[in-house]
């Protein structure tokens, strides 16, 4: 391999490396001859082609550089984790199974597993392949996201809290980092930090749909009108319905009538407020949003 096409490669794996996919599949476009068909020119082209969601490419180009090359553990991971976006999960575990029968060790590999398993919703089975992976990278951030993954799948809020918050702390710019950590101080309560990072996440991947919808409704739950509801924000409606009519009937049978009366009131007002505000910061808060 000649010296300016070795450039080109590593120039490619550069720009992928520093999140610049574009830049990677322009660098490698450049390439002719045997250095097209080298493997790290299949690999870096579809990790880039994945990581701009153009994944039906990148299988393609992946299983290309399988067939040229035999498996290498790196490309059956990116491949695994193309097939898991596209929806298309048993393909995607056998691949990842795959990879770990060249190398059970693997973190990426092992972490790659879990997110298919999560997206089927075997979030027990995900979990225990997570503590394997942490077993060979435990200061990896990678590990501590998937954590916070597996503890939003299984419902434990404030292990996922813990767990975004160390991914944070690995890269503070990460807007993966910042999704899961925004998404964490939701549901644990804390609007503020939710909106701050789920805002930030947002402005950082603008064409996510998902991402800026979330980032909106931490907005809407951070807005000052929005103080006296928070404390419902993660109550079940029908469980606040029972308790205020059991307080109401129950004032009423020990003889407090005019207390029961004051209070059915004061909820009534509470609710017509719960009605009416939110969607007006809602539409206040589109607007200013552009949507």
């Amino acid at each position: 391999m000649n010296e300016p096409s070795e450039a080109r490669l590593q120039m490619a794996a550069h720009w992928l490396r520093i999140g610049h996919p574009q830049r990677t599949l322009d660098e490698l476009q450049g390439l002719s001859g045997e250095t097209a068909l080298d493997y790290r020119a299949y690999l870096f082209r579809g990790a880039a082609l994945h990581s701009l969601d153009r994944n039906a490419e990148a299988v393609d180009v992946l299983r290309d550089g399988l067939a040229q090359h035999g498996p290498f553990p790196a490309m059956l991971h990116v491949l695994g984790s193309a097939l898991r976006s596209e929806g298309r999960l048993p393909e995607a575990e056998a691949a990842f199974l795959q990879g770990l029968s060249l190398d059970p060790n693997d973190p990426d590999l092992l972490l790659g597993y879990a997110r298919v398993c999560l997206a089927a919703g075997q979030a027990e089975k995900a979990g225990a392949l997570v503590e394997r992976a942490a077993s060979h990278a435990p200061e990896s951030a990678a590990v501590s996201a998937a954590r916070a993954q597996v503890a939003f799948a299984l419902g434990k809020d404030r292990d996922m809290h813990r767990h975004s918050t160390e991914a944070l702390a690995h890269d503070p710019e990460d807007p993966n980092a910042r999704a899961l950590h925004g998404t964490a101080s939701m549901l644990t309560g804390d609007s503020r930090s939710g909106y701050t990072s789920l805002a930030s996440a947002a402005a950082s991947q603008p064409d996510d749909a998902d991402l800026r919808a979330a980032a909106r409704q931490a907005k809407l739950m951070n807005h000052p009108l929005m103080l006296p509801l928070r404390p419902f924000a993660r109550v079940n409606p029908l469980v606040v319905w029972i308790c205020v009519v059991a307080v109401i009937y129950g004032l009423r049978a020990v003889g407090l009538g005019p207390l029961s009366f004051a209070f059915a009131m004061i909820w009534l007002v509470f609710c017509v407020y719960s009605w009416v505000v939110p969607p007006l910061v809602r539409r206040w808060i589109n607007r200013k949003w552009g949507s």
